[in-house]
């Protein structure tokens, strides 16, 4: 089995790497470029000081990078992230800046050589979590036919596959191994009572929090690796009967978890540091039905596979009514923190990526469901059509997802089944997105509001392609985008229009609500939302746009609203201007009506 799994692994990834071809230079990208950033902050900038690696990626990304998890905190630039991730990364970092010396490669930490290496260290990770899942099954009794079954299905049948393959910077394959390797000590600690199995999961414990604090919820779900609650008491009673041991497991369990207060003194003076600026959890409005089965994320619709694990729980209810409980408490209430966080669906995603760091734990129930359904033959039939099913399935939505086909972050009913196993380039990138959220209501904060109602003239607005028409949503005018004129009245800043919010705030917000009409079947398929900023030299610092229309569809000759919102950088002294408009990029005709947009900004504006 363990020659099986390493080598489809190590082919997998070979594959993948041909397949991305030049891609594969944006391998450390997005969240994960965070969790790699202690690496070139330290290694090869040589400072605890996060400013160079931000100004490294700002001038290697688009005109919209914010560097979302970097914030200023007395003085230095900080990682919201923590160092977990890089630390399992740490030996193939070493490794790519060996080999890039050895090429006479740049040694920044992003040529193509640590692309490749962060790559391998998340297939390496992948192997070793499968290899551990497989170690814990065996202790509950799974053959080992049906363990091959799970952990092939884990790899190809669920996300773990595009986070290892596809997107493998960002946290998830590392947690998973991390946490599998925890769940096995654990058991191993139960079933047998000896301290080096203590130790080494109190020290797991710790690598797990490390990865991603959440993760440290796990402390809750101990009572199921015992068999019953009589082993349970028994350990637990010797523990506290040896107080030196407990203690020799909290230093285990500190000289890993550790390490990020330690860092934190070394960069700031302080342990502790809340290193979410201005996010947090929103325990009295969960969002759980919609973690668990909306369109834009639920876990059992992009992982259907893990619906089998309901079939496990009616057998561990038959078996072990005490690990029944156990595992049903730890299921309900991690649901129940992890949408509570106020982007529930943890923004830019394939799937609910937040449940992948426990599949090693779901992978027990797997098992058991699998072994109750093969021991019958419509379940055996059953099984299989299923596994045929969902496999394909999550691998062609990988795809959708990786080549854009599948929107980020705002898919719906209707988004879905219009791309539903749809793979042709024409479908890339037409679903349009929701407003971005935020932590708290804009409510809160102070704004500033601009109108263009089409009929009068505002010496902060233009006047393209304004006309008089009998069919203007309200007045006599309205504005028309066509090949000839391809932007909208647009909103013109500066001097001291612009409110200076860099003392009080990271980040403004923009929203923007319109009414539009297509004279022409998807005319404003194309046809975007745009923020621009330029500075004092005219130059464009800040760009970034959201799609105008949500997806494309036959309706014409008829007015329909449209409500788009975004994340700017605060406005500082370097803005000079800054410019909303709509931007047609195509010669079909849709006019505009009504445009009306807000900058909101505050002190307490979330990241």
């Amino acid at each position: 089995m363990r020659t099986l799994l390493v080598s489809g692994i190590l082919l997998i990834f070979i594959v993948v790497q041909l397949w991305q071809g030049v891609d594969a230079k944006k391998t450390i990208d997005g969240d994960g470029s965070g969790y790699y950033a202690y690496l070139t902050a330290v290694l090869h900038y040589k400072t605890t000081d996060f400013k160079a690696v931000f100004d490294y990626e700002k001038s290697q990304r688009g005109l919209d990078y914010m560097g979302h998890y970097f914030h200023e905190y007395k003085g230095k630039t900080v990682n919201k992230y923590y160092l977990g991730t890089a630390l399992l990364i740490l030996p193939f970092y070493l490794l790519a800046m060996l080999y890039s010396k050895m090429a006479f490669l740049p040694l920044d930490g992003y040529n193509i050589i640590f692309q490749y290496a962060v790559g391998l260290a998340a297939a390496f990770y992948l192997a070793l979590g499968l290899l551990l899942t497989n170690a814990l099954l065996k202790t509950f009794n799974i053959t080992k036919p049906l363990r091959l079954l799970v952990l092939l299905s884990l790899m190809l049948g669920t996300n773990l596959f595009y986070y290892a393959f596809l997107h493998p910077a960002h946290s998830h394959v590392y947690s998973f191994a991390a946490i599998a390797a925890l769940a096995y000590f654990v058991r191993l600690f139960m079933l047998g009572g000896r301290k080096k199995h203590l130790f080494v999961a109190a020290f797991l414990f710790g690598i797990v929090g490390l990865i991603r604090p959440t993760n440290l919820i796990l402390l809750i779900l101990i009572p199921f690796f015992a068999s019953d609650f009589p082993q349970f008491r028994l350990r637990l009673t010797a523990l506290f009967a040896k107080p030196l041991t407990l203690l020799w497991a909290v230093l285990c369990f500190l000289l890993s978890f550790g390490l990020q207060p330690l860092f934190n003194f070394i960069q700031t003076g302080d342990l502790i540091l809340y290193t979410y600026k201005n996010e947090g959890f929103h325990f009295f409005d969960p969002a759980a039905f919609l973690f668990l089965f909306s369109y834009q994320k639920g876990f059992f619709l992009y992982t259907p596979l893990m619906l089998l694990v309901f079939s496990g729980l009616m057998v561990l209810y038959r078996q072990s009514k005490y690990q029944f409980y156990g595992f049903l408490g730890f299921f309900v209430l991690l649901v129940y923190v992890l949408s509570s966080w106020w982007n529930w669906f943890f923004g830019d995603s394939f799937g609910m990526r937040s449940m992948i760091d426990y599949y090693a734990i779901l992978a027990v129930l797997l098992g058991l469901g699998f072994s109750s359904l093969l021991s019958i033959k419509t379940g055996k039939i059953f099984l299989s059509l299923f596994l045929i099913l969902v496999v394909p399935l999550n691998l062609v939505q990988a795809y959708q997802y990786e080549r854009g086909i599948l929107h980020p972050d705002s898919m719906t009913k209707e988004k879905y089944w219009y791309v539903f196993l749809k793979t042709a380039k024409s479908y890339e990138q037409i679903l349009g997105g929701q407003p971005e959220p935020i932590f708290k209501s804009l409510k809160e904060y102070n704004r500033l509001d601009y109108f263009m109602d089409m009929e009068t003239a505002s010496p902060v607005w233009t006047s393209n392609g304004i006309k008089l028409s009998g069919e203007s949503f309200s007045g006599m005018y309205l504005a028309e985008l066509d090949e000839s004129n391809p932007f909208s009245p647009t909103l013109v800043l500066s001097g001291n229009q612009i409110v200076n919010s860099e003392a009080v705030a990271g980040q403004n917000y923009l929203s923007v609500n319109l009414i539009y009409r297509e004279l022409e079947q998807n005319a404003a398929s194309r046809a975007m939302v745009v923020y621009a900023a330029t500075n004092r030299n005219n130059q464009l610092i800040f760009y970034k746009v959201q799609k105008l229309k949500q997806l494309p569809d036959e309706i014409t000759n008829r007015w329909r609203y449209g409500t788009y919102g975004f994340k700017i950088p605060a406005w500082n002294n370097e803005v000079a201007q800054v410019k909303v408009y709509v931007w047609n990029p195509e010669s079909k005709l849709f006019q505009l009506d009504d445009l009306a947009v807000s900058i909101f900004y505050s002190s307490e504006l979330d990241n």
